[in-house]
Order: C-alpha cells, then structure tokens, then sequence
C-alpha cells in the first residue's frame, strides 16, 4: 500500500514524514495549495494580531505559535490581508479552522501530579479531568468543543499538549466558491 503524503523540505530533512510538525496556519485561511499560492508573505497579519501569536514560519509564510498566548479569533489577520489568503467563510459558523488536540504522556496529570492548568484556562471547558482509579485525575479533551484557540498550550508546564492541523481548509474554500458561483 502506498500512501501520499504530501511534505514540504524542511519536513523531510526533520524527519517529520507523517506531516506532524507542520505550522498552522492564521485562522480562516483559505485551503492550503490556494493559501501558499496567495500569500505573499508580506507580513501584514503578523502586524495585526493583536495577541502575537502569528510569527514567521517555513518560508516566510505565516503561522501560529500558541506558545506565545492563545488566539482570540477577533479577525484582525482575516482584515489585514490584502492578498486574501485568509478570508471569513460566507458561513460565520463555520470554525476558523479544523484542529487537533494531543495530550502527550509527559502530562503531569497522567503522572499523578496535581496539575489542572490546561482546564483551568479553557473557556469553553474543552478538557476535562476524570478521576481514575488511584486518585489520578486525567485529562479528556473533547475535540466537539475545543474551538482551537491554543490557551491551553502556553499554560501548560510540562509542554506535554501538542495542537496540530486536520486541515487548512474552511468548509469552502475561495477559489472553490467562486468556481460554484461562476461556472
């Protein structure tokens, strides 16, 4: 069975083959062939993130470092971006982005030390701790609820959670709409 995976250079040469490690793009962005084609890396939502968290990544094109805070999805890098390669889906339901929590083993929780920092600063109650026999508390994130936002990454002191992308790609993406609207 062969499988494609589609990795960038930098992503072979770390060894990161699985496609892992790499970076998250701003929230709203548009697919990820369609968002690399569009940015031009001019930096202009890096300018406007109010908390940050939006640095420099592979190439020059912009990603999210939750280590820096957490996102606040107040939709000033969806404005600032003269190239629109982040854009607001016509359905403002529609998540920011598909994201993947993991809770790695190195969690303090999961070694029977006391340590609640990931649920203490979810909002949106997203993880959850259930006792376990032996007086453990472990952590459940619940993907359903979890909007992405990466609080719980800067918080936590061991940097055991680890938030990787499904995909890219709001519900619809630009060019994909327009290709529906105008065939």
């Amino acid at each position: 069975m062969i499988l494609d995976i589609s990795i960038d250079r930098v992503q072979f040469l770390r060894g990161d083959v699985n496609s892992r490690r790499r970076g998250i793009h701003p929230p709203w962005s548009i697919g990820d062939s369609s968002f690399l084609e569009l940015c031009n890396r001019c930096d202009e939502c890096i300018k406007a993130c109010p908390p940050g968290i939006i640095i420099n990544g592979s190439g020059g094109f912009p990603v999210i470092d939750f280590t820096r805070g957490h996102c606040t999805f107040c939709g000033d890098c969806v404005k600032a971006c003269q190239p629109k390669a982040l854009e607001f889906p016509e359905d403002l339901s529609t998540p920011p982005w598909s994201l993947e929590i993991e809770i790695e083993q190195s969690c303090l929780s999961l070694n029977g030390v006391v340590c609640r920092s990931c649920g203490d600063i979810c909002e949106e109650r997203a993880i959850r701790f259930q006792l376990q026999t032996g007086g453990r508390s472990q952590p459940q994130p619940d993907p359903a609820t979890c909007t992405g936002c990466g609080a719980c990454v800067a918080v936590c002191p061991s940097k055991s959670i680890t938030i990787t992308p499904i995909s890219n790609d709001h519900a619809v993406s630009t060019q994909v709409r327009e290709e529906m609207l105008n065939p």
